[in-house]
C-alpha cells in the first residue's frame, strides 16, 4: 500500500531552495563544461534547467503520459551504454536519476565512470531518503527515493580513488569525482553495517559525507 501522508521532512525537501540542477549548473559554469548526460529524464524538469550546450537524455519512457522532447534516447541506460554509437562518448557531467534500485544504480555509476570526461562530475538524485518507507524496494510510498543511498555507500566504501559526498538538499544529491579520498573508514564500519538502515540513519552524516550546499560550493 502506498502511503499518501507527507512528513515534515518530505515537505522540507520539496521546498529546498537549492535544486539538483543548481549544483550541476555551478560546476558547468565554474569549469567551462559543455557536455551533459541525464539518465532518467521523465518530464524533463531537470534537463531543461541545465545550462550545457550539448545535452543527451536517456529514458525508456515506460509511462505513456510522459511527453518530453529532451529524451533523445528512448531506451534503458543499459541499452544506451551498449550502443555502438555511444561506446566512445564522453561527458563532462552525468546525472543519474533513473531506476531507483541500488543494483541498477551500481551499474549506472560504473558505466558513467567509463564515459566521464577528465575532471568531470557524476551527480545522483535521492541519496538521502526522507524515511524508511521512502527507500523501500519495491516502491511502497508516494514520496519515494528508492535505495540509491546504498550505491553511494558502496562507492565511498570500496573506491578510495573517488571523491564522493552527498549534498543535503533536494532529497540528497550525490557527487562523484575521480579524485582520491579517504572514503568510509572500513576499520570502524563494516559494509554490512553501513547498508543496514538503522545503522545508516545513526551514522549517515559520516557515511554519506553529508554537506550543505554552501560547503559544496567551497569544496568544488
Amino acid at each position: 500500500m502506498i502511503n499518501n501522508t507527507q512528513t515534515p521532512e518530505v515537505i522540507k525537501q520539496e521546498n529546498s531552495k537549492v535544486k539538483r540542477f543548481d549544483l550541476v549548473n555551478f560546476v558547468i559554469e565554474k569549469y567551462g563544461f559543455s557536455t551533459y548526460l541525464e539518465i532518467g529524464v521523465a518530464f524533463g524538469h531537470s534537463i531543461r534547467a541545465v545550462k550545457a550546450s550539448i545535452k543527451d537524455g536517456v529514458d525508456p519512457v515506460v509511462e505513456a503520459h510522459v511527453q518530453c522532447p529532451e529524451i533523445n534516447y528512448k531506451m534503458t541506460s543499459d541499452e544506451f551504454f551498449n550502443l555502438e554509437a555511444t561506446k566512445n562518448k564522453k561527458y563532462d557531467v552525468i546525472f543519474i536519476d533513473g531506476l531507483h534500485h541500488s543494483d541498477q544504480i551500481d551499474i549506472d555509476i560504473q558505466n558513467s565512470l567509463n564515459h566521464l570526461s577528465e575532471g568531470g562530475f557524476i551527480f545522483l538524485h535521492d541519496c538521502n531518503p526522507v524515511s524508511y518507507e521512502s527507500q523501500l524496494v519495491p516502491r511502497q510510498a508516494v514520496a519515494w527515493n528508492g535505495d540509491g543511498w546504498k550505491s553511494i555507500i558502496k562507492v565511498r566504501y570500496n573506491n578510495k580513488d573517488l571523491t564522493t559526498c552527498v549534498v543535503d538538499t533536494d532529497y540528497g544529491v550525490g557527487v562523484i569525482k575521480k579524485d582520491p579520498s579517504e572514503g568510509i573508514n572500513n576499520q570502524i564500519h563494516s559494509i554490512e553495517d553501513c547498508l543496514d538502515w538503522e545503522y545508516f540513519i545513526f551514522h549517515k552524516i559520516e557515511l554519506l559525507d553529508l554537506i550543505t550546499p554552501e560547503d559544496f560550493y567551497k569544496r568544488f
